[in-house]
């Protein structure tokens, strides 16, 4: 026999003691959990046209070589794992990557026959496990067995190394029910709060509350992508929905600059350098949403990660700035932007492979509800303000400062009211009231009308409202049900201006009251109400003058 045959017969011996003998590197399933990490565990090969079949996996395979980690690369990648689980039983394989376009998983028995397992593709319409923020697919084993596991991914981006992890049934069930629950908690809080505030701007049609509203929703449709939510409810197979949430955080961010812009009013303070910050902050963020558009996606990943390093800062600058300032919307501003930024903090270092946090998304998704609760409850704090800056201002334009009644802007409003309805009108003059602040002085003039304000309001008050209209000019409105009732109230409000002018008298001898009453069945309309009334009072005055003469 030749060397060349005998060294022949060698190998063809050695091919069929490996092929046939037990997988002597194969992994264990004899726990609950089995991590295999990205250590030269995929080899790149060159993506198909269509989705593979198994042939061309193992083909691709045999033509590649490992690379040392997927983070940061894009691409179709393939891996052949050796596992050997010594008992029946159903496991779970968790790709730890958030982004993947095709994916496709085969095993490989010791005899050489190939199953399918799964089409696990973030695109298909029936995902075999649905798990947020990831994909899973079912390993069954039947009864003892050995072989090899093959998985092949294509991905615009890997944005992290990708482990695999190998769970059994009742831990990946437990794992499973944990993050969806709480995604969807959070998804679903995110977006009914986003609703909230869509619903207080549509009632106060303030900006600050469609700002407040852009950035929970936003931030809650963007995750609702981002974690598959919308996937499961339906899947594209042209388009990978998961995508939109990166694509969606530019915009997200920049409406929560808005937000915080108009949440501390820097729309009113221009040459305020953090207010500054912020606007343009919020326009360089809205284009960058725009020009994601046109970008790979993995540029739009890395924009998404360098603008919410620069919202940590500039979110966690401003709050603790207004804090600094006592402004109390600063507290839950501050405190749920701390939480936000410490889990993108997180987030990113993980993304980035420096920190080890398999549920990093949870944190991120966790935190980030709190902090909508609290920029819904800042919202709410800014809408209690103007509230109260808007009823002083009302109050301040409709009453007048002196004597606490009613100004001549509420009596219109008050006769504009009336329409149709039987009204008394009764033009009230303070007499008296130039030789009070030429004899005694301004100052008492002005207690003088701050009393008799106050007497008019306890003797009339009953029966209508005090308007003061000038400066010793009072008009007395009283509204009517009934308008067989106005003759009989005349003479009872007659009686009650005379007891009124002889008390102011009996305080203020050298004053007292001239007053003019005029119906509404005895003009066309509040005007000519108002001018009768008026000439009654001066004829009443004139009355007064003679008599004191």
């Amino acid at each position: 026999m030749s060397l060349g045959m005998a060294r022949a017969g060698i190998l063809t011996v050695f091919f069929f003691c490996a092929f046939f003998s037990p997988l002597t590197h194969a992994y264990p399933l004899n726990n609950n959990n089995t991590t295999i990490e990205d250590d030269n565990l995929w080899r790149p090969v060159t993506a198909f046209n269509t989705p593979p079949s198994a042939q061309q996996v193992i083909t691709s395979h045999k033509n590649s070589t490992e690379t040392s980690s997927l983070l940061g690369k894009s691409g179709a990648v393939v891996t052949k794992i050796a596992l050997n689980s010594p008992t029946a039983g159903d496991w779970y394989v968790l790709p730890q990557a958030n982004f993947i376009d095709i994916g496709l998983a085969y095993w490989q028995t010791d005899q050489g026959n190939i199953i399918k397992l799964a089409d696990f593709s973030q695109s298909h319409v029936n995902q075999p496990a649905i798990l947020m923020h990831g994909q899973a697919f079912k390993l069954p084993f039947f009864a003892p067995s050995s072989g090899y596991l093959w998985i092949y991914l294509e991905a615009k981006h890997y944005p992290t190394p990708v482990d695999l992890s190998i769970l059994s049934e009742g831990v990946f069930l437990h794992h499973q029910f944990y993050i969806n629950s709480l995604s969807l908690i959070a998804i679903s809080v995110m977006l009914t709060l986003a609703m909230m505030a869509f619903v207080m701007f549509l009632r106060v049609k303030q900006k600050v509350a469609l700002f407040c509203a852009g950035y929970v929703g936003l931030h809650g449709l963007g995750w609702a992508f981002a974690s598959g939510a919308v996937n499961t409810i339906y899947a594209s197979p042209t388009f990978n929905k998961h995508y939109l949430g990166m694509y969606l955080f530019a915009f997200a961010v920049s409406y929560a600059a808005a937000f915080t812009y108009q949440l501390f009013n820097f729309d009113k303070e221009k040459a305020n350098k953090l207010g500054s910050a912020l606007k343009y902050f919020t326009l360089a963020a809205f284009a960058c949403g725009i020009c994601n558009l046109l970008m790979p996606f993995y540029l739009v990943f890395y924009v998404a990660h360098f603008l919410a390093a620069v919202w940590i800062m500039l979110s966690l600058t401003t709050g603790f700035a207004m804090l600094s300032l006592n402004d109390f919307r600063a507290k839950y501003f501050l405190f749920g932007n701390m939480l936000y930024s410490l889990s993108l903090v997180v987030y990113v270092a993980f993304h980035f492979d420096l920190i080890n946090a398999s549920s990093s998304e949870i944190f991120v998704l966790i935190a980030l509800a709190i902090d909508c609760v609290c920029i819904v409850l800042s919202l709410s704090e800014w809408l209690k303000l103007k509230q109260h800056e808007f009823s002083t201002l009302l109050y301040e334009s409709r009453f007048d400062p002196l004597t606490q009644v009613g100004n001549r802007l509420l009596l219109n409003d008050e006769l504009i009211k009336l329409a149709h309805s039987p009204y008394i009108i009764v033009f009230i003059d303070c007499d008296g009231i130039k030789k009070i602040n030429d004899g005694l002085g301004h100052a008492k003039g002005d207690a003088f009308l701050i009393n008799a304000a106050k007497l008019m309001t306890q003797h009339l008050a009953q029966d209508g409202t005090i308007f003061r209209t000038g400066g010793d000019e009072f008009i007395w409105l009283c509204k009517v049900k009934n308008k067989s009732n106005l003759p009989q109230l005349k003479t009872t409000l007659t009686q009650k201006l005379t007891a009124l002018h002889r008390t102011i008298q009996q305080q203020w001898p050298q004053s007292g009251i001239s007053y003019g009453i005029a119906s509404s069945d005895e003009c066309q309309s509040h005007t000519e109400c108002l001018t009768l009334a008026d000439q009654r009072m001066y004829n009443l005055k004139s009355a007064h003058k003679l008599k004191v003469s």
